[in-house]
């Protein structure tokens, strides 16, 4: 097919008549444009991201330097998808690539976009309008003439906004103390000129605007903690614990975040009283904030009131020092959690505080709650942070090193040993695998049923061919290798970006390959049902199972 029969004829009418045919051609393919708005339209949020990016380098690529006669050929071309497209998002995004490249001769089609009613499309109609013909613009009076009153005049009565700012940014620099006056007496503008002061080389400027901390308008208040910058007087922290007493949370949550940034040990029980508020937004900008207040005074205190506060300051305490990951905190939580005198309480929030501070020295004695602790009602907890722990420390060998401890003490005990297999995913190394096989070896229904559960989640693609081993091994008659297959289906659909693709396609191939009945194929087929553009992209360039790729890219049709 020659590039001629390549384009629509109103590309080549457009082009014709604008005398701009290249001898080397370079528009973007239909066959390219179909597959990105396909991608565009569809429901995958990854894929259409992708896609968007995909249009952008495409357009960008083909009128780059030295191809500037290919400009009017992409410019027909998106103004033709521009009218056929459905969706508003997908318009949207031509728009914005119109912007980039388009001429004068897209000037009529915007025009109609912009006449047509619809409020967000005409509003992108507009603004790639004004960026392809820019409209006039005003002439700015000459503010660096102006004397300081006539700055001021300016400032207070101009009816443009735009002329109020920059009014203002002037005078502030030609007379602090005039501006000044100005920020105290203003109004609508009253917000902004307050952000330009407080960024101004004038301190009297700076410091009238920082007054506005004590102002009784919440939006003064509200654009002094906005314009604040990073490194905070701690003189103003006693305005900002004032202020924490109002009803606006919008606020009291920017007035936290100061504090973390002008804080000290004066700032502690006004933000532990907020590390466990009802709202979200409130707890976690108190834990920020009280995580990065360098005094360590607040650390000596917390150790007091852990010593010698009642059970529920302790646990506030204890909370507190995981968040600020205090010094030596690693090893509090190891010892409150194996101390089996103190109070359940104290023992739980150092428990959960593992997943924020424990260390591999935390292994064991997580370990140890799930083997000994059923009737504490502790077991659960310790369970919880095993598998989120091991997370964030990634280590795998050692989380092993403490589950095997704890299956030979616990051997013979088959709740126990129930209880830790439930979690033993928090160590997915090659040694569990051979473990938990032996354990399916051992044709007890109750490890067989467990092992059924912790597979389909295992944390690599271990965790999949153990089953197909298992289902390779068990007998077609009690259903097993069926579940095994389910499980495969499962750990493929629950798999993310860590687990490698071409592995992916690899178990699959495999399990298909195995399956003795529809139902097992089924199970490895359906594991794709939420496929991404990544599975899309790796079946079109790679060669893989043709059912597989059949699969993915009929998924992707949905």
């Amino acid at each position: 097919m020659t590039f001629l029969a390549k384009i629509s004829l109103r590309t080549l009418a457009a082009t014709f008549a604008l005398g701009a045919m290249p001898l080397s051609f370079a528009q973007i393919s239909d066959a390219e444009l179909d597959s990105i708005f396909d991608r565009l339209n569809g429901d995958d949020f990854a894929a259409r991201y992708a896609a968007r990016m995909d249009l952008q380098d495409e357009v960008s690529a083909a009128t780059a330097p030295g191809k500037e006669a290919q400009q009017a050929i992409v410019e027909q071309q998106l103004l033709e998808r521009l009218q056929s497209e459905p969706l508003l998002t997908t318009k949207l995004w031509i728009l914005r690539q119109i912007e980039s490249i388009g001429s004068e001769a897209a000037i009529p089609q915007l025009r109609q976009l912009v006449d047509s009613g619809d409020g967000e499309l005409a509003k992108g109609a507009r603004m790639a309008m004004d960026r392809i013909v820019p409209p006039p613009q005003p002439e700015p009076p000459p503010y660096e003439g102006l004397s300081a009153s006539e700055l001021a005049d300016l400032a207070r009565n101009a009816p443009n906004r735009s002329i109020r700012y920059r009014a203002f940014m002037q005078l502030s620099k030609q007379d602090a103390k005039a501006a000044a006056a100005v920020m105290l007496d203003a109004e609508a503008s009253a917000a902004e000129f307050i952000r330009i002061a407080m960024n101004s080389s004038s301190s009297l400027l700076r410091r009238e605007a920082l007054a506005q901390l004590d102002s009784p308008k919440v939006s003064h208040q509200i654009a002094v903690l906005g314009a604040l910058s990073e490194k905070l007087p701690q003189s103003v922290e006693k305005s900002l614990l004032r202020l924490l007493e109002s009803e606006n949370e919008t606020l009291e949550l920017q007035t936290i975040e100061a504090l973390g940034r002008a804080g000290t040990a004066r700032s502690l029980q006004a933000l532990l009283s907020r590390i466990e508020a009802r709202s979200r937004d409130l707890r976690d900008a108190a834990a920020d904030a009280l995580a990065a207040i360098p005094d360590s005074k607040i650390d000596r205190s917390l150790r007091k009131m852990l010593k010698r506060g009642a059970v529920e300051e302790r646990v506030l305490a204890l909370k507190a020092l995981s968040l600020r990951a205090s010094p030596g905190v690693n090893r509090l939580v190891n010892a409150y959690a194996a101390d089996s005198d103190l109070d359940n309480p104290l023992r739980e929030e150092a428990i959960s505080n593992m997943e924020l501070v424990g260390d591999v020295d935390s292994f064991p004695i997580l370990v140890d709650i799930v083997l000994n602790e059923a009737q504490s009602g502790l077991r659960r907890d310790a369970q919880k942070t095993l598998k989120r722990m091991s997370l964030r420390l990634a280590d795998p060998d050692a989380a092993w090193a403490a589950f095997e401890q704890g299956f030979a003490a616990s051997e013979g005990d088959v709740d126990t040993q129930l209880a830790l297999l439930l979690v033993s995913d928090a160590a997915p190394n090659a040694e569990a695998i051979a473990f938990l096989k032996s354990l399916w070896n051992a044709e007890d229904p109750r490890f067989r049923k467990t092992l059924l559960r912790v597979l389909p989640a295992w944390r690599n693609w271990d965790g999949g061919f153990a089953l197909l081993e298992l289902a390779a091994a068990s007998d077609e008659s009690q259903g097993l290798q069926d579940q095994c297959f389910a499980g495969i289906g499962k750990l493929i659909l629950g798999s993310d970006a860590t687990y490698p693709m071409d592995v992916k396609f690899e178990l699959a191939a495999a399990a298909l390959d195995q399956a003795k009945n529809p139902r097992q194929r089924q199970s490895v087929i359906t594991g794709f049902r939420y496929s991404t553009w990544r599975e899309r992209v790796h079946v079109t360039y790679n060669e893989v199972d043709p059912e597989l790729k059949e699969a993915v890219l009929e998924y992707a049709k949905d």
